[in-house]
């Protein structure tokens, strides 16, 4: 059973049923008074009656058997304590030793060594450069960049590309940027520099920052070297799982002598650097989104590795140097990172550092509420921009996965969210990724362009599909304006545009609702009007004359009788588009009149329109 075994979840367990694996579960304490819920609001997700609020609680997540065995875990390594040992660990957090030990000051450059602070938060946002850039983090970017900058405070880019098996250029330079196409921006990072850097972390191991903070670490007595083989660590867990108790790192070289350390340092033994977790401490988060949430070290898991055999540090000691470093203080997460929480906290604690102000974001689920992937239309913010989403959009739609603003407002641009948005708005519960809903958000957005951006995007996406040579000209500002209000995505521009340039008279008096239009005495009516206007040279003009178009319909009206509306250019649109159904016919024969060279695509001409449709009724 691995350390992950267990993971936090708002729900509530009854304390007489033993759970196994459950050690490593929060308490979460709610005070449901209307301060706490203005402040943070409340996981409804609990199930708590709105008649209780008034009232306060507690839901323990702690099951009994986990605990007895944490105990009688904890009495087995107390028993094995040098005295002066005990007194060191026995209290809640590690005291003050009663041994003399030199004191190594940790050079971190926090926030209050710098001339000026901002005027409001400092967050960041630190992708690992593994792969590319994905909704899940474009989400947690936005939300920190929205908390920032909504209070004139700064984001923190930083890379965490410690992982040199996996770590790439190109995946940096992807995520960089993937979050610059959103329109997100960051005040210190990799490429802009600031006085916080390096802002890479294999650039800041370089430097030697975080040995710094494990030889402070090591001098007063919060960690310590294990030489714990792979085998060892296997068989510790096989036996838990045979007790069906919690995996607990009980390493006999937390309590080893120097001289046993030396002589296991002399043969050359591979070894990591572990934290010394404090026996029977509470760790409380109030979180910025969940409320206040509660962990006792016990169910942590033991001791915990904090610089790999490398030297490399694991990510919870990386993170709690770099954030302090780097002056932090909110720390904005999605919810799969609060098992973290507690480590973190008992690390800044061991450096003497304040920990910042967390919040964990809701988690983002496929409509079935498994895990987001691939299958569910979630790829990463790249592909979305090649399929033809929108800056905005993506923007629009990602800030409403897990937050609103109370209203039933669902369009916004960046300047709305700003003024918006508020960590008191946050879901407690997971938000649902639903891609037709990401299309008629993107959609909206599209429709808000004004003519010149239609033109330039909606042209620049027609030329890409090579169906024009260039954006530009009468032509592709009538066709742009045309299908601003028909596509969802930009990718839909060329295959629209073929289909408005089309007449499929035919294929629609052969399908199955087709063939009632053709039978309709309207249609046909219509349909010898046309051709007879079209002997007479009265379409002549359309297209050009604003009024041309008017007038054949008033034509056609006087010769069926004076019928007007509906029953009048239902069956004009038939006849003259081919389809029961399209765009605003003045525009689209004005649009066909400017077809030049510029236009790659086929296309039928009101002339030859014409000609079918006489064929059709063999008229």
């Amino acid at each position: 059973m691995g350390l992950s075994t267990g993971r936090a979840m708002l729900v509530a367990l009854p304390l007489s049923v033993p759970t196994k694996g459950a050690g490593n579960l929060p308490r979460w304490r709610l005070h449901q008074t209307a301060d706490h819920h203005e402040q943070h609001g409340l996981p409804q997700v609990l199930g708590a009656p709105q008649s209780t609020r008034s009232n306060a609680f507690t839901v323990s997540m702690m099951a009994t058997a986990a605990a007895a065995a944490h105990a009688a875990a904890r009495r087995s390594r107390m028993s094995r304590l040098l005295p002066w040992q005990r007194q060191r660990f026995a209290v809640r957090g590690i005291a003050a030793t009663a041994t003399a030990s030199a004191s190594v000051d940790l050079e971190l450059k926090v926030e209050a060594d710098h001339e000026a602070k901002p005027r409001g938060p400092r967050v960041r946002f630190a992708p690992s450069p593994t792969g590319v850039l994905h909704v899940g983090g474009a989400r947690t970017a936005l939300f920190n960049w929205l908390f920032a900058k909504s209070q004139g405070g700064e984001m923190v880019l930083r890379i965490e590309d410690t992982d040199a098996a996996r770590s790439t250029t190109e995946s940096e330079e992807a995520i960089l940027e993937g979050l610059k196409w959103c329109g997100l921006t960051w005040d210190q990072g990799p490429d802009v520099g600031g006085p916080h850097g390096p802002y890479r972390q294999s650039e800041r191991l370089k430097a030697g920052i975080y040995q710094k903070a494990l030889d402070k670490l090591m001098a007063e007595g919060h960690a310590y070297r294990c030489f714990l083989t792979a085998q060892e660590l296997d068989a510790m867990r096989a036996d838990a799982e045979r007790n069906e108790q919690a995996f607990v790192i009980d390493s006999i070289w937390a309590t080893a002598t120097e001289a046993q350390v030396q002589e296991m340092l002399d043969q050359g033994k591979p070894f990591v650097y572990r934290f010394r977790v404090p026996y029977d401490k509470e760790v409380i988060v109030d979180d910025l989104v969940l409320g206040e949430v509660i962990w006792n070290s016990d169910d942590l898991g033991g001791d915990f590795v904090i610089v790999r055999g490398n030297g490399n540090p694991m990510y919870n000691f990386g993170v709690v140097v770099d954030d302090a470093d780097m002056g932090i203080s909110h720390v904005l997460r999605a919810q799969e990172h609060l098992m973290n929480t507690p480590r973190q906290i008992l690390i800044y604690e061991a450096l003497g550092l304040e920990a910042p102000t967390f919040g964990h974001m809701p988690l983002i689920l496929a409509p079935d509420r498994s895990k987001l992937s691939k299958r569910h239309g979630a790829v990463s913010v790249g592909e979305y921009q090649k399929q033809g989403y929108l800056p905005s959009g993506m923007i629009n739609y990602l800030a409403q996965l897990g937050w609103n603003d109370g209203t039933n407002k669902e369009i916004y641009n960046i300047e709305e969210l700003m003024q918006s948005f508020s960590m008191n708005r946050m879901s407690k519960v997971a938000a649902i990724f639903d891609k037709d809903k990401f299309k008629w958000v993107n959609g909206n957005h599209i429709r808000l362009m004004n003519d010149e951006e239609a033109e330039s995007l909606i042209g620049g996406e027609l030329v890409r599909q090579g169906v024009l040579r260039e954006a530009s000209g009468n032509f592709v500002r009538d066709a742009a304006v045309l299908l601003r209000d028909r596509i969802s995505t930009l990718s839909e521009a060329a295959e629209e545009l073929k289909t408005m340039l089309a007449y499929p008279l035919e294929d629609l008096f052969n399908s199955e609702d087709g063939q009632k239009h053709k039978e309709d005495a309207g249609v046909a009516e219509t349909a010898k009007c046309i051709v007879e206007a079209q002997a007479r040279g009265e379409l002549d003009e359309v297209g050009k004359d604003p009024k041309a178009l008017q007038q054949v319909a008033k034509t056609v009206s006087e010769a069926r009788g004076g019928i007007k509306k509906k029953a009048l250019m239902f069956p004009l649109r038939i006849c003259l588009t081919g389809r029961d159904h399209g765009p605003d016919m003045k525009i689209l024969f004005q649009m066909m009149k400017q077809i030049d060279d510029n236009v790659l695509c086929d296309y039928v001409p009101l002339s030859k329109r014409v000609e079918i449709l006489k064929e059709a009724f063999n008229l």
